[in-house]
């Protein structure tokens, strides 16, 4: 009889052990392919004065789009989104076109929000989420304006997406998000004697992502 309970006993563990491994983790990750596009807004001054009309604007860029997603529960969850750090041309615009190609900057975005996905149980699974948005500068290229550095920005985020279940464990995700962000570029103008050049720049992005997700 002992050796029956046992039996009982053991097989009733190894079948709770078994859906405890069965169920989703509380983790899962994505990669794919992100498209930046700047809404830029730009204030120039050239040894203190505001060029009148002048601006500036940021090329959009493609990068490789990747993050990590942390599930509370069937609804919130919380996102790291993170991006190759890509390269964006600022060129001037309204009384500044002339001038071409101002610089060159390599940046990496970061995003850290908390989402909340409707409708869990569906073939297509809205969300929304908000955050903060960090955007690291790593290098600078000179063009028009010489030593040109620009200052890593901060911003709040909001996004809107949708997951959908493709087969255990995967999902296809479009996700997008607005940050507003600025910065400020500062650096010399040979062309005009050297003059010192500043710029406040508003970035504004709009974040698209298509990407694969794997829940473990």
């Amino acid at each position: 009889m002992k050796i029956i309970q046992m039996i009982l006993v053991t097989a009733v563990l190894v079948t709770q052990a078994g859906k405890v491994l069965a169920q989703e983790s509380s983790w899962s990750f994505y990669g794919g392919l992100g498209h930046i596009a700047f809404a830029t807004a730009a204030s120039v001054k050239v040894n203190g004065a505001e060029v009148r009309d002048g601006g500036a604007s940021a090329s959009s860029n493609n990068a490789m789009a990747f993050g990590v997603v942390y599930h509370f529960d069937e609804h919130w969850s919380a996102e790291l989104a993170l991006g190759l750090p890509p390269t964006t041309t600022l060129t001037g615009s309204g009384t500044l076109s002339s001038a071409g190609t101002l610089g060159k900057v390599k940046y990496g975005p970061a995003v850290l929000s908390v989402r909340y996905v409707f409708f869990k149980q569906s073939l297509v699974q809205p969300y929304i989420g908000a955050g903060i948005n960090y955007t690291h500068v790593f290098s600078s290229q000179d063009g028009f304006v010489q030593g040109l550095k620009t200052r890593s920005a901060f911003g709040p985020v909001l996004q809107v997406g949708v997951s959908v279940p493709l087969k255990e464990h995967w999902s296809l995700v479009l996700d997008v998000k607005k940050i507003w962000a600025s910065t400020t570029a500062t650096g010399t103008l040979p062309a005009l004697g050297g003059s010192s050049a500043t710029a406040d720049v508003r970035l504004d992005p709009l974040v698209s992502t298509v990407a694969l997700s794997y829940r473990f």
